[in-house]
Order: C-alpha cells, then sequence, then structure tokens
C-alpha cells in the first residue's frame, strides 16, 4: 500500500505566461502538483477537472477577469472550500474590497509579492491555519468582528483598533484552538519583506489586550500564542 501523502494541488489562472512559469516552477518546488490556466474562459473547467485545493487567480485578465471567475467558481459548491488567493498588479482598495466580497480569501502583490504568497499556502495548505478574508463577521463568545467596517466589538462595547492590530485579532479569531508561532504571524500579516522586531509585535499584543480589556491572546510558550476561550 502506498503510504505517500497526496500532494496539495494549485491551479494558477493569469493571462502573463512569464507569471505562470515563474510561479509554477517555485510552487513545483515546494512540493506542490500545479496546473496552470492562461486563458480565464477555461478557469471553470480546468478548476471542475483539476480539484485543486488552492487558486491563485489574477484580477485583469481579457474577456473574463479575476474578480468574476471568482464569482462563478463560488457559485459552485464543490469550490465552497477552496481557497482563492488573488494576484493583483495594482493597489486599488476599491478592487481589493470587490476581491473579497466576491469570495477572495485575500490578494498579493504580483512579483513583489511572491515571497508572501509562498508563506500564505504554505500557512492554509501545511500548516492548517485558516485565512479567508472573504469572511465578513466572526463571533466567538462576547466577542464579534465585522471585517467590511473594520470593527471589533467585546461585551458589547465598541472598541477602536489600529490596521495592523485589526488584522491580529482577526487572524486569531479565525484560528481559535490553534497555537500559532510569532514567524508565522509576521509573515501573514506584514509579510516576508517587511522588517518586524519581536518586541514590535509584542506591543500589538500588548494594545490589543489593553483595548479589549482582557488578555485573550497569551503566549503559552516563547514565539507561540493562543486564542483564549473567549466567554
Amino acid at each position: 500500500m502506498n503510504s505517500e501523502k497526496r500532494k496539495h494541488k494549485i491551479l494558477i489562472i493569469d493571462d502573463d505566461k512569464d507569471i505562470l512559469e515563474l510561479l509554477a516552477y517555485n510552487l513545483d518546488k515546494e512540493g506542490y502538483e500545479v496546473e496552470t490556466v492562461s486563458k480565464s474562459t477555461d478557469s471553470l473547467n480546468a478548476a471542475k477537472s483539476f480539484q485543486p485545493d488552492l487558486i491563485i487567480l489574477d484580477i485583469m485578465m481579457p474577456k473574463i477577469n479575476g474578480i468574476e471567475v471568482c464569482r462563478q467558481l463560488r457559485e459552485s459548491s464543490e469550490f465552497n472550500n477552496t481557497y482563492i488567493f488573488f494576484l493583483t498588479a495594482k493597489s486599488d482598495k476599491e478592487l481589493q474590497i470587490e476581491a473579497l466580497e466576491t469570495g477572495g480569501d485575500d490578494f498579493i502583490q504580483k512579483i513583489t509579492g511572491l515571497r508572501a504568497l509562498t508563506h500564505k499556502i504554505s500557512t492554509v495548505l501545511k500548516r492548517k491555519l485558516i485565512i479567508r478574508k472573504c469572511v465578513k463577521e466572526i463571533h466567538l463568545g462576547d466577542l464579534t468582528i465585522n471585517r467590511r467596517k473594520r470593527s471589533v466589538a467585546y461585551k458589547g462595547k465598541e472598541i477602536v483598533l489600529s490596521e495592523s492590530e485589526f488584522e491580529i485579532i482577526y487572524f486569531f479569531a479565525q484560528n481559535p484552538k490553534k497555537i500559532i508561532s510569532r514567524d508565522n504571524l509576521l509573515n501573514n500579516i506584514w509579510g516576508p519583506d517587511v522588517y518586524l522586531l519581536a518586541k514590535t509585535l509584542d506591543t500589538y499584543l500588548m494594545n490589543v489586550a489593553d483595548k479589549l480589556g482582557t488578555e485573550l491572546i497569551k503566549q503559552v510558550r516563547e514565539g507561540k500564542y493562543k486564542l483564549e476561550k473567549v466567554s
């Protein structure tokens, strides 16, 4: 009996063949089974045939753009649990919001975000942590997080958090029973190309605790954190 683990499957959809080759080469080296599609009109059929665990999707493509492709994928129940990460060459906030509203799980800047992309793929497929920014609202006991409004409420009290503090509590709230490393937080919230001192992360965590009035995120051992049970 073959005990070898099944490779995680990644489908890349982009009309830029250089991008396809670059991503396919790097992800193949990481041990993934990769298939590429250069015509957005072939996306749905390719996804149905390949049944990927994760789809990397360019936003700006001719004929059918990535947002419409994402909409079509999410309309099919077989892709409900498939991760969709958008690639974008633009930093247009409205476009990014639309991508998430349509069902995208995250968006990454093209080329310069290659390391960030591989880190996030490893996070969700290998480490089994959740990155789903399409989830608009999370309820954990007395804690309510609304991504659309970027608001946090605890025990009925609205809490004002900075962007970084919001992303921290949102990430932990999606992974409430899991121990998360400092490196994982740094790579997935700020990206591997942003240098951030461990002390700075600890300051953010203390700020969140101070603003909520309770230490929900606790250090379980050096460089490892966990969201406590929320009452």
